[in-house]
């Protein structure tokens, strides 16, 4: 079929993965405090977003083998752009209802596997939330369309020099060309084994053998992880577990000022994943005691994406390239020192690195499989995590969209496999929030959690001071 482009392993699965109690759509939200009209929003997303190949294909599942990504001849961008008012009064309260409900309702597979809406009465001005389908792409590829929507990309300061160049609208095409025949035919390849870099969202770091002995060591420790993944036991019973339901909930909690996590983390000679990680650990234990569950003694497990696609080698073809660690939030600790430090101890740079490669060589293989044989290799991970936390780091300085300051951003993370609660963590503009989704038979009211974060982090405060 002429322009059909075979969908790799690894994003099919993550088609394949959605269900109706678990949606694999990635939700994000821009805010505007100058009003951005409808006529803006689509004239951008037909200048921007449709460079990028995905936004004007559907997935075609009719013919023999592999399902492929083919173009939607009838295109048209405000099919996909809705445009609408809350009611009043127009508050946080409001916004977190709407926000629920896209949590809550699946795409259509019929048409392009995203959808955005305008929204007025959403505080002083007003926001345009995307709705994008697992199978584009992962976290890091969203990030660089991000780069492709707003005004000057090329000026765009991002933290600790992990994101490359993004694409300009001369070069884009030519870039996205060039990648075009090495990543179509190779979509469903791991990453390079010899040079994989491992991205948490705090740091990179090489998981690579440097020699025949640290090849040998690398590989021994690769057997033991996997093997570890397969005999590790059952997440623990909690509250926070349970069947899943269609409703799901959304929160975040308020701006985090980011100087404040680094001086909480220069205390405890820690870095800023750390510090949030830990300080999660110890809202997940407030969250818990309030309930009346156990928490001494005990450890909850988080799957974290960890990036296996270098950001200088991400382009306009998208996909996703990660996989899943499972880190363990030791909720039976009310010191932050000692959270971190199990943390450490339990869950190194290269051991997530490893069970990341280990995960994203499961999903691809089965993304290539009926589905019975996807269900049988994923059984081995079930119950296997309480839910999925992802660090995205965002933009130092406000970006604009269309002449106008997108003056917040933030987003919340599909879960999948049974798993009820996603966090996800972004920055921007020198602060940080946390994105709360939880099914609403585990979590009601993300507030539980949003305030029980906030708790710690003006405790850890406090006590430096």
């Amino acid at each position: 079929m002429p322009g059909a482009d075979p969908l790799s392993g690894a994003d099919n699965a993550w088609r394949r993965l959605g269900a109706v109690e678990n949606l694999t759509t990635i939700t994000g939200v821009l805010w505007f405090e100058e009003r951005i009209t409808y006529e803006e929003l689509c004239d951008r997303l037909e200048a921007r977003l449709l460079r990028f190949d995905r936004f004007r294909q559907c997935v075609d599942t009719s013919g023999v083998g592999r399902p492929r990504w083919t173009f939607n001849d009838e295109f048209d961008i405000e099919t996909h752009v809705y445009h609408l008012s809350l009611p009043e009064p127009g508050d946080t309260a409001t916004f977190k209802r709407f926000v629920s409900s896209l949590l809550s309702r699946p795409l259509d597979e019929c048409r392009p596997l995203w959808e955005a809406y305008l929204v007025e009465n959403a505080g002083d001005g007003n926001a345009v939330a995307f709705r994008i389908n697992h199978s584009i792409g992962d976290g890091f590829a969203l990030l660089y369309v991000l780069f492709g929507l707003v005004d000057s990309p090329g000026e765009i300061e991002m933290p600790m020099g992990i994101v490359p160049d993004p694409p300009s609208a001369d070069a884009f095409r030519d870039d996205a060309a060039e990648a075009d025949g090495g990543l179509q035919t190779a979509a469903a390849d791991p990453p390079s084994e010899t040079e994989s870099a491992v991205s948490t969202g705090e740091q990179s770091v090489s998981v690579g053998p440097d020699g025949p002995l640290d090849a040998a060591r690398l590989a021994g420790k690769a057997v033991k992880t996997g093997w570890n993944l397969l005999t590790q036991k059952d997440e623990i019973e909690t509250s926070l577990r349970g069947d899943l339901g269609t409703a799901k909930r959304a929160g975040w909690t308020d701006e985090i000022d980011l100087a404040r996590v680094k001086e909480i983390g220069a205390a405890h000679d820690a870095t800023v994943n750390d510090v949030l990680l830990g300080t999660l650990a110890g809202a997940f234990r407030r969250v818990l005691q309030a309930r009346g569950d156990p928490v001494e003694g005990r450890e909850l497990r988080v799957s974290v994406p960890v990036n296996l696609r270098p950001m200088e080698r991400r382009d306009g073809t998208l996909g996703n390239y990660f996989g899943l660690a499972f880190v363990p939030l030791p909720i039976g600790e009310a010191d932050l020192d000692e959270r971190i430090r199990i943390i450490h101890e339990r869950m190194d740079a290269e051991t997530a690195g490893i069970e990341a490669f280990l995960m994203y060589l499961t999903l691809t293989l089965g993304g290539h499989t009926p589905d019975f044989v996807l269900d049988r290799l994923l059984e081995q991970f079930e119950n296997q995590a309480t839910g999925v936390v992802t660090n995205v780091p965002g933009p130092m300085e406000t970006v604009e969209f269309a002449g106008h300051e997108v003056s917040d951003i933030m987003f919340w993370v599909p879960q999948a496999n049974d798993q009820g609660i996603g966090i996800s963590i972004f920055s921007y503009d020198g602060s940080v929030r946390l994105g709360i989704a939880g099914d609403s038979n585990l979590l009601a009211d993300p507030d539980e959690l949003s305030e029980a974060f906030r708790a710690e982090i003006d405790a850890e405060s406090a006590a430096i001071e």
